[in-house]
């Protein structure tokens, strides 16, 4: 792979990735008054990742961390950015003017369980893992999963169970049943 390639790739991924969450789909914060006021979610979902991207590439150019892309890895990588977009789309879609940023109840709220949420409780949290994922593959360079997609993987699993207390609250005993029949994050799995 030619490493002016390989960057290309790269740099046009993270447009791709703001393009998509920011402008092409849903993004609605919720409302501070409702909504979830934990600032871990910030950290983990949008400073931790920014930062350790910085960490992760200055380290990259310093050769303190090695990358090594093939085509098989950068592939890897394209497929899991593709199907992060794809499932936090339909998840957005499926969700409508139920999806907020923030851990909340809308005016109106229904349980949601139908579409991707009839397969996995949490396609947003899948997705964004996907798309988390998708850097490290596409440069060759496994370090970088630490630097980017563990942060987002323990605010995934630090909010899980504050979303899922808030939905039991609301939705009581046809939460419990969905979460029955239901996995988190992966079909079938967890």
């Amino acid at each position: 792979m030619t490493e002016r390639f390989v960057i290309f790739s790269f740099y046009g991924y993270f447009v791709a990735f703001f393009l998509f969450e920011f402008v092409l789909t849903r993004f609605r914060l919720g409302s501070a008054g409702k909504g979830d006021k934990d600032p871990l979610t910030l950290v983990f979902f949008f400073i931790a990742p920014t930062v350790g991207m910085f960490v992760w590439i200055s380290s990259i150019n310093r050769h303190a961390i090695p990358a090594h892309p093939t085509w098989l890895l950068w592939g890897i990588g394209v497929i899991c950015g593709l199907l992060g977009f794809a499932v936090r789309s339909i998840g957005k879609r499926t969700l409508g003017r139920q999806f907020t940023v923030r851990v909340q109840i809308q005016d109106q709220h229904d349980l949601v369980d139908h579409g991707i949420y009839g397969v996995i409780r949490h396609p947003l949290y899948t997705g964004a893992l996907l798309e988390w994922m998708a850097p490290p593959f596409l440069l060759g360079s496994p370090p970088g999963f630490l630097f980017l997609t563990l942060p987002v993987l323990i605010g995934v699993l630090q909010r899980i169970p504050r979303e899922e207390r808030l939905l039991l609250e609301a939705f009581g005993e046809r939460y419990r049943a969905y979460m029955g029949r239901t996995k988190r994050l992966v079909p079938g799995v967890w």
